[in-house]
């Protein structure tokens, strides 16, 4: 069958020329097979060649990205670091914001993890994006903690401002100068030296009294020594009287404020002349008036 042979008769257009191959089967596989290999060896070399060329494109874009990434990652690291200062500086603000507020200071180990147990990364072992993420991880975990604490230290401040509303501080009335002072002195009408338990601010009649602190008027009532007669409920143990009033502002369970009206000064009781008997209790122990007023013993004038 190999030794068949194959005749190619090729004709030219418009020409009676003819041009006659004669081949055998052999050569004709022979050529067959060796243009088919040249054909696939061409291929793949074109190949190749194109798909270096493409690599390299894709592995210079690659680089191209991942330099640009390194330099974000070193900014966003930066950005962190900035951050942690930050963030310290709040937790050192935010003790001594503790410590003004009597609440105990946070543990310095806490503040740094944000809570308790191991770091949530490891320097040597995490690196790049990963340990960025890891770190601001444990940054959100710091940031929540100072968030919890501000609002404990916030809670304490409110409370203790409501505490600090029913505490006695301000003089009850604007104007007069001071006749008698807390502790022992002579009765004005016997002379024998007595406990006086409050202090004396002597003014015009008429002249306004006002509520010293937060809280609730317990009762309005004449007594036999003192006259008309005004005393405040503040809670926490707090009470103020007022006495020798000429007329009361406000009634028997009545909420009043700092700095409200609540009566007049008078003359009423037993008493030498118009003046405020002016008394301050805690936990009904009687306690000097002038501890109690924002000035102090500086507004403690006699006349």
């Amino acid at each position: 069958m190999l030794t068949r042979r194959f005749k190619l008769i090729y004709l030219s257009g418009g020409t009676s020329k003819k041009c006659e191959f004669d081949f055998s089967k052999r050569l004709f596989l022979l050529s067959f097979v060796a243009f088919t290999t040249a054909f696939f060896l061409l291929s793949v070399v074109v190949g190749g060649l194109l798909f270096n060329r493409h690599s390299a494109g894709q592995i210079a874009s690659l680089e191209f990205k991942n330099s640009a990434l390194d330099a974000k990652l070193n900014q966003a690291d930066d950005r962190f670091e900035e951050l942690q200062g930050k963030v310290e500086l709040l937790a050192q603000n935010g003790n001594d914001l503790r410590l003004y507020t009597n609440l105990p200071v946070l543990d310095p180990e806490i503040q740094q993890m944000g809570i308790g147990g191991s770091l949530p990364y490891h320097e040597s072992i995490n690196t790049g994006a990963e340990g960025l993420l890891a770190k601001i991880e444990q940054l959100d975990r710091q940031i929540n903690l100072q968030e919890n604490s501000l609002q404990q230290v916030r809670e304490e401040i409110e409370e203790q401002a409501e505490y600090l509303r029913t505490v006695p501080s301000i003089r009850p009335t604007n104007i007069g100068a001071f006749s008698s002072l807390y502790g022992r002195r002579r009765d004005p009408f016997t002379g024998q030296w007595e406990p006086h338990m409050g202090v004396d601010i002597c003014a015009p009649t008429g002249t306004p009294v006002y509520c010293t602190a937060d809280g609730t008027v317990l009762h309005t009532s004449r007594q036999p020594g003192f006259g008309k007669v005004l005393v405040v409920d503040h809670g926490n143990g707090y009470r103020t009287l007022y006495a020798h009033l000429h007329r009361f502002r406000s009634v028997k369970g009545q909420k009043v404020e700092r700095g409200e009206l609540i009566a007049e000064l008078g003359n009423t009781g037993r008493s030498t002349g118009p003046h405020l008997h002016y008394e301050v209790l805690k936990d009904k122990r009687y306690q000097n008036p002038l501890d109690y007023m924002f000035d102090g013993y500086a507004m403690a004038r006699l006349p």
